[in-house]
């Protein structure tokens, strides 16, 4: 029983914000629209889904039971639920603790909460914990790729609206994904990303999918998040433009866009 509420626990904290409607996941698989174009929508294979989903129960299972590692990723940094750990090394290994268990003595810490400390923009040590988590382990991005939005902030918002369908990395793979028929966008696919504008992205973001006559299992965000919330999210999609998912917490942390600019409108 703990060890299902620990994996219902982990599901709801990633699904923050989820709204869809139960019928939005049989909708009919529909084809996407690029550069006026009709274009296959780019998604992760069934497969893939499905053990993206099973990994991520997997990961509640070995956090709970005190082992470190890494099921979907790198060993201080699961790239699939987020969630930092205590490790020295890169290496995906389970000779590492979690953090968490009845055998850790360390009052429930992991790397995530070690790397806490005072942001270096301000100074200001009474920062919430969660903007101490935003600004010194994830991506902190200098510079954008749409003018007017900050990458940053919507890094913020993505990861408490969108990660449940789309993934920590936005390639899809969420936990809720397998779930989905049409299954999440990969918004990291260059290819496909490269021919949309900015103004499209900010309208399926606000509108939901039916606004652009796709599915409703892309819920419109524009009754929970202001238009500023919702460019801002657009410019983190476009710094995370054909970035793969990172071999090092490194990689993870500077992540490389091959974004254009030039797509403004």
């Amino acid at each position: 029983m703990k060890n299902a509420k620990f994996k219902i626990g982990l599901i709801a904290v990633a699904s923050l914000g989820m709204m869809w409607g139960s019928a939005s996941a049989f909708a009919a698989e529909k084809r996407c629209t690029a550069g006026g174009q009709k274009v296959e929508c780019p998604t992760v294979t069934e497969e893939e889904a499905k053990k993206a989903s099973a990994a991520f129960l997997k990961e509640g299972d070995d956090m709970e039971q005190g082992r470190g590692g890494s099921t979907y990723g790198i060993a201080p940094f699961d790239y699939l639920t987020g969630v930092g750990k205590r490790s020295n090394s890169d290496t995906k290994t389970y000779k590492t603790d979690s953090g968490y268990g009845a055998n850790v003595k360390s009052n429930l810490k992991t790397e995530l909460w070690d790397r806490v400390k005072a942001p270096k923009s301000d100074g200001v040590t009474d920062k919430s914990v969660y903007d101490q988590w935003s600004g010194n382990w994830s991506p902190t991005f200098g510079t954008t790729l749409v003018a007017g939005a900050d990458p940053t902030q919507g890094k913020n918002y993505y990861y408490s609206y969108c990660i449940a369908c789309h993934g920590w990395l936005l390639h899809g793979d969420g936990p809720s994904a397998s779930e989905l028929n049409p299954r999440p966008r990969t918004l990291t696919r260059g290819d496909y990303m490269q021919k949309k504008t900015n103004l499209e992205l900010f309208t399926v973001i606000k509108g939901g999918g039916e606004a652009v006559s796709l599915s409703s299992s892309m819920p419109n965000w524009g009754n929970v998040l202001q238009d500023q919330d919702i460019w801002n999210i657009v410019a983190f999609i476009r710094a995370m433009q054909d970035v793969k998912p990172p071999a090092s917490v490194a990689e993870y942390l500077n992540p490389k866009s091959t974004s254009s600019r030039s797509r403004a409108m």
